[in-house]
Formats: C-alpha cells, structure tokens, sequence
C-alpha cells in the first residue's frame, strides 16, 4: 500500500510540460501588468496588455484583461493609459459603439468621428490580426468645422452597420489624411459597464436605472430623447433634447402634436483611452400614439 500511496501523492505533479509553461507565462503577463497598476504606471500597463492580446489565445486571460483595464480607468477615466497624444493633424477621436432595441430586435452599429486639418482619405479599424470589423458602411460623410479658436477643420464621421455586438479585443485604428500624413494606434475595445441604462415603462413612460457610482473624472452621461415622424416613407425628427442630470421618464407636456411618432431614448455614457474619446450610448425605441390631454 505504502508504494500505491506513494505514486498518487506523486499524481498532481504529473502535468504535460507545455500546458503548465503556457500556465506560468499567462500568470506572468498578469503579475507584471498588476505591479505597473500598483505602480501607478498605467500607460506601461497598457503596453503590456497591447502585448497580450498580441498572443495567439487570451481566451483564459479576457476576464482579467477587462478587470484590469476597469482599475486603470478608475484614476483618470482613462486619460494617462496613452503617454502620447495625437499628432498636430489630428485634433480629435470619438469612438462610439451603438445599441438599438425596438420591437424585441436588437441591432448594432459603430461610429467613428474625426476632426482633423486635412480632409482624410482613409480610416481604418481592424480587429487583430487582421478582421475588418464590417464591411458595410452605413453612411460616411465629411464637412467643415469651425472650433472656438476660429479654427476652420474638417470633421469626418462613418457609420458602420454590425451583425452582432463588437467583439471585445485589440483593434489597429489606422488615419491617413490628403497630405499623406499617416497615424496608427492600438485600443482595447471592451465590453462597457453603463452607469445607467433606460427601459420602458409604460406605454409613454420610461425608467432610468442606475447601475453604480459615476467616476468623477469621466463626463457625465447624457440622455437623449427624439421623436421622429414618419412621413413619405421617411422619418423625420420633430424634437430632441439631451439631459446630463435631472433625466426626464417622459415627454414634456404638449411637447408635440397629437399623432403617432417613433420614440427614442438613448444613455451615453463616455471614457477615455488616452487621446481617444470612447462612447456606448443604449437605445430603446417605439411607436408611441399621443393623444389630446
């Protein structure tokens, strides 16, 4: 017996040499992004994850990853997790991810928007290594702007339809403007935590959920409410208004005329990663009848 007790003590050692080598190099890329959080080194720790998800599976790593990218956004919203700032062609970057829900269907788009010195003549997002994330643009456009300082800069936005939610990972953000000028960055694209998310109430009435505490340091997320009417086969949009406190749960009195109309309401919450400004806005839409009070 004491020779059979022997062996099984000795079971658990018995692991395949590449299955325990993969074990330590994962822990190992988890410590060391652990101790740059601890450090306060936050874009050395988003090297490090950049480097990560480089590897050929992080399926084991993703829940960790997510964490720790949460942590790190905590300080500053996420401004110190990029060292470097756009380039002087470059004025800003807004990435938005988009959920609608009307009528138990649930679609997805993504969002990009670019104000930039020159007109631009490529964007490009891709998933790593190499996945474009949709090749259908749903609408693309680019026009003048004006900032405070009485800059003249052109802004650039494109929409893009999505069969399901973006996939959370490393993505390229790849910027080319007419003037050959060439920008290229690594984000982390993850699933967001909202703050608040809107649902229906009642057949006119809806309720804003609040999920946790706001960072101070992020914008505050904003409500919007259209109404769109459908006419000639096309909606138009009769009335909008953005909160950033004080969310209403319904329409103002007499805010429109009574008819039917398409409702929407949407929470936007917004973070940093660096230079880049990253959006989620949730939206629930319906067919709502109004009638004289």
């Amino acid at each position: 017996m004491k020779p059979l007790l022997t062996a099984l003590l000795l079971l658990p050692a018995v692991v395949p040499v590449t299955t325990n080598a993969q074990w330590f190099e994962e822990n190992n890329a988890v410590t060391r992004m652990h101790k740059k959080l601890l450090e306060d080194d936050l874009s050395g720790m988003f090297d490090l994850m950049v480097q990560v998800w480089q590897q050929e599976s992080t399926d084991n790593l993703e829940p960790h990853l997510e964490s720790l990218l949460k942590q790190a956004t905590e300080k500053d919203c996420g401004k110190s997790l990029i060292s470097e700032g756009l380039p002087t062609w470059l004025d800003s970057i807004n990435i938005e991810k988009v959920s609608v829900q009307r009528s138990g269907r649930l679609s997805h788009k993504l969002r990009l928007q670019i104000i930039s010195e020159e007109s631009l003549s490529q964007v490009r997002l891709t998933l790593w290594p190499d996945t474009s994330i949709s090749k259908e643009v749903v609408d693309q456009d680019a026009f003048e702007t004006i900032t405070d300082e009485k800059r003249t800069l052109q802004q650039t936005e494109a929409t893009y339809s999505l069969n399901k939610q973006l996939k959370s990972g490393l993505y390229q953000l790849s910027i080319e403007d007419k003037a050959q000028n060439k920008w290229s960055h690594w984000i982390v694209i993850t699933e967001a935590d909202p703050v608040h998310v809107v649902r229906w109430d009642s057949q006119d009435s809806w309720v804003v959920d609040k999920k946790r505490l706001l960072n101070r340091y992020c914008p505050l997320p904003v409500q919007e409410v259209t109404v769109y009417d459908y006419k000639d086969g096309q909606y138009s949009s009769v009335w909008n208004k953005s909160y950033e406190s004080n969310y209403p749960v319904k329409l103002p009195r007499n805010a429109v005329e009574p008819e039917r109309y398409v409702v929407s309401v949407s929470m936007t919450q917004s973070q940093w990663q660096g230079p880049i400004l990253f959006k989620d806005k949730r939206t629930i839409s319906k067919t709502i009848d109004y009638t004289e009070e």
